[in-house]
This record gives structure tokens, sequence and C-alpha cells, in this order.
């Protein structure tokens, strides 16, 4: 009896390992929904309102990593945050690419820049790319996410199963 207690505690444990495994997919899926959202607000705020920045990242929400880098990206705006001319640490970051780094750094560094409709010519035309990142992310978050849950359910299984 206590094999199999054991079993099924070795079977949660190996599938909670599982979902932390999958954290990097669900950041990345998390951070690119945010920033297509925050694209479209923003192409819609160059259109009519045109309010300051601040007073527009304001008025919405933003979670995890991408919430992260809008702070950094004020700090840096107010001369408090510099490190090494990068708004984004790549420990913080690690769920990122380098050229999706990249590109996000320089989305941020026209953030504000500029005359509305150079701004909002570059802004729609990263509206496309960011659309088929997210796309991407969500797919693979669908797709490894799930993936690394069952694996480490199954591994647990395997460990029941040579106990008993």
């Amino acid at each position: 009896m206590t094999k199999f207690l054991f079993g099924l505690v070795m079977i949660a444990f190996t599938s909670f390992c599982g979902y932390l495994l999958a954290k990097k997919y669900r950041q990345r899926k998390l951070f690119f929904r945010q920033l297509y959202e925050f694209n479209e607000r923003f192409l819609t705020e160059i259109a009519y309102y045109r309010r300051p920045l601040r007073e527009f990242v304001s008025k919405y929400s933003y979670r995890g990593e991408f919430g992260d880098l809008l702070e950094n990206f004020f700090k840096s705006l107010e001369g408090e945050y510099v490190q090494e001319n990068t708004l984004m640490d790549k420990a913080h970051f690690s769920f990122l690419k380098e050229e999706e780094r990249r590109v996000i750094e320089d989305y941020f560094l026209m953030l504000g820049r500029g005359d509305s409709a150079s701004q909002r010519g570059y802004f729609s035309s990263m509206k496309e790319q960011l659309s088929a990142v997210c796309v991407e992310a969500d797919n693979t978050c669908k797709k490894y996410a799930d993936l690394y849950i069952k694996i480490g359910f199954l591994c647990g299984l395997l460990i029941l199963i040579l106990m008993i």
C-alpha cells in the first residue's frame, strides 16, 4: 500500500515537473499576445487619441515579462535604468530568441519617436510580423506545454509500474 501511495505522489511530482518545464512556452505565448494587443492599441492611439505615452500605457494592465519590459522602458526614458544599452536582459527574457529580442528592442526604440504618420507606418508594418509570431507562439505552447505534462505523467506512471 505504501508503494502505491508513493507511486501516486511520484506521478503528481513528475507531472508537476513537466508543468514547470513547459513554463517558457506559456511565458512566450503570454508575452507575444500582450505585445500584439499593445501594438493594436497603440495604432488606435496614434490615429485618434494621441495621449502621452505614459498615460496611454497606464490605461491597461500588463502582466508578466511584458509588464516588466514596459517598466524598464519607462525607466530608460527617465534615465534611471541603463543596463548595457538594452531593455531586455537575457536572464529575465530567456524564453525569447536572440533575433526576437533584437526586434522587440527596436520596436521599443521606435515607440514615441517621430511624427504620428511615420509611427503609424512602422507599427502597421509590425502588425503582420507580430501576428505571425503570436500565432506561432500559441501553436508551440499548445503542442509542447501539453507534451511536457504528458511526458511527466508517463514517467511517473513508469516509476509506479517499476516499483510495483
